[in-house]
């Protein structure tokens, strides 16, 4: 299986931040996947759907893909598997709405201007016969509150 870890935003350098290269040596050293993609984004400042979701595909993300998003990352996985099915994702720090903040609202994943959320297709596209979703999230995130990740896991 390969695995794509998709980085939250703010960084240029995602092998210098947060636990995203330990997470890359931890899959490959297991054995539990054959191909870890750990890449820097394009636009990794605001994070555009438009740019992001674009991206991913063209790193492979498919039926044989796990998804590892944080973040940004992790909403930006959301929405690639309401058009598109993953072997599964497993989501960190996510969240469903902009959290107040105009560059999140901004980056086109929340709504209003993104469209509504299709939890169906995300359940139904996560693996074969669909739920293949792990949530990871922090009772004291500083940046995004447990209920925004609560919300998604319901």
């Amino acid at each position: 299986m390969r695995a794509i870890i998709l980085p939250g935003n703010g960084d240029g350098d995602v092998r210098r931040s947060n636990w995203y290269k330990w997470l890359e040596g931890k899959l490959l050293s297991s054995a539990v996947c054959s191909d870890v993609i750990l890449k820097n984004m394009p636009d990794p400042v605001a994070a555009k759907r438009s740019i992001w979701l674009p991206f991913v595909l063209s790193l492979g993300a498919g039926p044989d893909t796990m998804v590892i998003g944080h973040s940004s990352g992790a909403v930006a996985a959301m929405r690639l598997l309401e058009d598109h099915k993953l072997a599964g994702v497993v989501l960190v720090s996510s969240c469903h709405t902009d959290l107040g903040d105009a560059s999140e609202r901004a980056s086109g994943y929340y709504p209003p201007s993104g469209g509504e959320w299709q939890w169906e297709k995300i359940r139904a596209n996560a693996g074969i016969g669909g739920g293949n979703i792990r949530i990871l999230h922090s009772d004291d995130d500083c940046f995004i509150p447990l209920a925004e990740a609560q919300h998604v896991a319901d």
